[in-house]
């Protein structure tokens, strides 16, 4: 019961006496409100949200993967980029999937990725920024203009990649630099 006093005590001295005039809508940082730019969003962080509401089922929190099912993240060559393996890959695997035999990290793995071509071009660069930059892996952000345009170029593509189709495409970034060794 005192707490409940003591409750209304202070929103009767700190509200403003609920006045309509006392509310300051240059102060509120949302949409719809107040003049105040809201802060860039980490693309990082989306990414970490994303995948955990629709990757990490398969490939788990830590980016392990599950052995003979889905293939790790952490290390994944296909992930950080070699001479065989380019962003413009990894941004094919996540817009239309890939379904059949691959290999990841000398592990053979025979299963299917769904399609996330739902996402837009932001949320996909969000989504592979980090996981290129978590468990240990150490490879540059992924650009949203960089996938709306391999998202552009391979737009009639209905069906899963396979592993053979991907390799059979030079490795291309998204700075236009040559692969990483």
């Amino acid at each position: 019961m005192l707490s409940l006093f003591l409750g209304g005590l202070y929103l009767s001295f700190n509200s403003g006496g609920f006045r309509s005039d006392v509310y300051e809508s240059n102060a509120v940082n949302w949409a719809g409100g107040g003049t105040q730019a809201a802060a860039p969003v980490d693309p990082k962080v989306v990414g970490k949200r994303l995948y955990s509401q629709n990757c990490v089922v398969c490939h788990q929190a830590s980016g392990q993967g599950v052995a003979g099912q889905f293939p790790p993240l952490a290390g994944s060559e296909w992930v950080n980029g070699s001479a065989k393996h380019g962003e413009n890959h990894l941004v094919l695997l996540m817009l239309h999937g890939h379904q059949g035999p691959m290999n990841v990290m000398g592990g053979a793995y025979n299963n299917a990725m769904p399609q996330w071509k739902q996402l837009s071009d932001d949320q996909i660069a969000a989504v592979l920024t980090y996981i290129r930059s978590d468990w240990g892996n150490n490879a540059p952000a992924i650009d949203p203009a960089f996938v709306a345009g391999i998202r552009s170029e391979h737009k009639d593509q209905s069906d899963p990649w396979t592993q053979s189709q991907l390799m059979a495409m030079p490795p291309a970034s998204g700075d236009k630099a040559a692969p990483k060794k």
